[in-house]
């Protein structure tokens, strides 16, 4: 028993040490721009804003919350000292397009995204999300083939087989009679599985046989992340052990992913010898065809230590990246659509006409032909409505000294020294931009310039604009299509927030009076994880009620 006693104290030390550094870290940053912020217009702190807001309300209606307090400006400076650097909120349009059309902040992230990202792709926090620059450039080069729309269409019966599971699914839960259940697990599983088989090229049965290894420990991971960045909980941020315990899953995390890697390095040689080739690749396929092509590389080459460092850190980050939003995003649809009798009726009659009266037919003919899903106007408009609603993220920049942003009324803002953050809730929302903008109408996306609905340029910003714009952007609405064309005509989903959530006392007044608000849990999600019904619509195909 004596033995463990030098042990424990070392650690002890260890931790200690470990707390007075992060405490050392925030106070020496702090130094260094408290100069600047105190210049500029700044409103108070995080904290005062997130008291008026229900438990765990998304950082971004803390934003909005300010800017209202301000009387909606088109930009302004905050400082949220000590959890970030100074930072200028954007919440106009007209000034976000300045900001990524500018050749230089336009093309940077912040050093402090690796900061956040560290948890989630390792390596630091180096990925095509925090990069800059050349390392950039050349990561993004060697993932892009990926995104060709061939590669895209040829990844669609991949997308429609698992939609086709979930779908059997919620035909179980309808039969079973109506109870109550949460559908974002659901829509997570089904997430999983489909970019276990677009990142790795595995599959990963999540739906079908209970969580996969790989994926329970990124969800672990994301759980420890959250954990210990909680904005409002300083303290908490220093404490060595969630560190420790976040570091030791994160190598976990790292051993599955370079299993996966070592497989399809096996694949890849076995197909090179057969001289064999799919259709589809992966992004971890095309990456290692990529590292394989170079001059003077032998398909029997290990792989460098450096590239499989980075292949990990990438990786992690599209497997994140790619299950994540999407996920909160199909929820938010389910959520909004069926509140919307008038919308969902136009969303069926446009089914009607595309796929026919079979409704059996439709996951075989967009597996088929994908290029079917370019014929849905109407459900892409209910897709960017939903995600105007419940945006997912924020962009952000770094500001320089050649840009001083200007507001609608003249105003100039100087972006030297600060992080520039397009607050996409705020842009999203606000009445000088958006004609009726908490209302669902879909026919923002589909009348032209003049309508009042029509929408300012650059008022959506779901995938940003400029250098740094979402890669994945024509998948993800891919996806969505095709999870929407799917569900829309067979099934009825009734929201249980009063039910679950009977006898609070919230005050939602800063959320919009929304039940399902957002809040953190990697991108934006829907609060509660969506607790609803499900039923067998009985809809009669021809029968929209138009």
């Amino acid at each position: 028993m004596d033995s463990f006693g030098p042990l424990f104290n070392t650690l002890a030390g260890i931790g200690l040490l470990l707390a007075v550094a992060r405490i050392f870290g925030f106070v020496s940053a702090g130094w260094r721009f408290r100069a600047r912020v105190n210049q500029l217009q700044k409103l108070g702190k995080a904290k005062y804003a997130a008291d008026d807001l229900p438990p765990g309300a998304h950082s971004g209606y803390i934003l909005h919350w300010m800017a209202r307090k301000l009387g909606q400006p088109d930009a302004y400076y905050f400082d949220p000292y000590p959890i970030n650097n100074p930072m200028l909120i954007v919440v106009d349009p007209y000034v976000a397009n300045q900001v990524t059309s500018h050749s230089w902040t336009g093309a940077e992230k912040p050093p402090t995204l690796a900061n956040w990202f560290e948890p989630i792709s390792g390596g630091g926090g180096v990925n095509l999300f925090t990069q800059n620059g050349q390392e950039w450039k050349h990561d993004h080069n060697l993932f892009l083939p990926f995104f060709s729309n061939s590669n895209l269409d040829a990844a669609m019966p991949i997308i429609v087989e698992h939609l086709v599971i979930l779908r059997d699914i919620l035909r179980r839960k309808a039969q079973a009679g109506g109870d109550i259940f949460h559908l974002e697990p659901l829509t997570l599983s089904l997430m999983n599985d489909i970019i276990g088989r677009v990142v790795f090229n595995a599959e990963l049965g999540n739906q079908t046989a209970g969580s996969h290894p790989l994926s329970e420990t990124m969800i672990r991971q994301l759980g420890l992340k959250f954990a210990s960045n909680d904005v409002m909980d300083n303290l908490g941020q220093l404490n060595p052990f969630r560190k420790f315990s976040t570091w030791n899953n994160g190598r976990i995390l790292d051993n599955h992913v370079r299993d996966q890697i070592n497989k399809r390095v096996a694949a890849f040689r076995s197909a090179k010898v057969q001289e064999e080739g799919d259709v589809f690749k992966s992004i971890l396929d095309q990456a290692l065809e990529t590292y394989y092509s170079k001059p003077g590389r032998r398909q029997s080459d290990p792989i460098d230590g450096n590239f499989m460092k980075m292949l990990c850190s990438q990786l992690r980050l599209f497997f994140f990246a790619g299950y994540d939003s999407t996920s909160a995003a199909m929820v938010a649809c389910c959520y909004l659509m069926w509140k919307q009798p008038e919308v969902l009726a136009k969303l069926r009659e446009e089914h009607d006409k595309v796929f026919g009266w079979n409704l059996a037919a439709c996951a075989g003919m967009i597996a088929e032909n994908p290029a079917i899903l370019n014929s849905l106007p109407y459900t892409t408009a209910v897709i960017k409505e939903t995600m105007r609603l419940f945006p997912p993220a924020n962009g952000i920049r770094v500001g320089c000294a050649d840009l001083v942003l200007k507001g609608q009324d003249g105003t100039e803002y100087p972006t030297e020294g600060f992080l520039v953050q397009m607050n996409h809730f705020s842009i999203h929302r606000s009445p000088g931009v958006w004609a009726r903008p908490r209302e669902f109408l879909p026919e923002r996306f589909l009348v032209g310039p003049g309508h009042e609905l029509y929408p300012a340029k650059g008022a959506w910003r779901i995938f940003e604009y400029g250098t740094r714009n979402c890669t994945g952007q024509a998948f993800v609405m891919k996806e969505l299509r095709a999870f929407v064309a799917l569900l829309a005509r067979e099934f009825d989903f009734q929201d249980c927030y009063g039910e679950v959530f009977a006898g609070e006392k919230v005050d939602l007044t800063n959320v919009d009076y929304e039940k399902a608000y957002l809040v953190e849990a990697g991108s934006a999600h829907p609060r509660g994880q969506f607790p609803c019904r499900v039923s067998l619509s009985g809809y009669v195909p021809g029968e929209s009620g138009i």
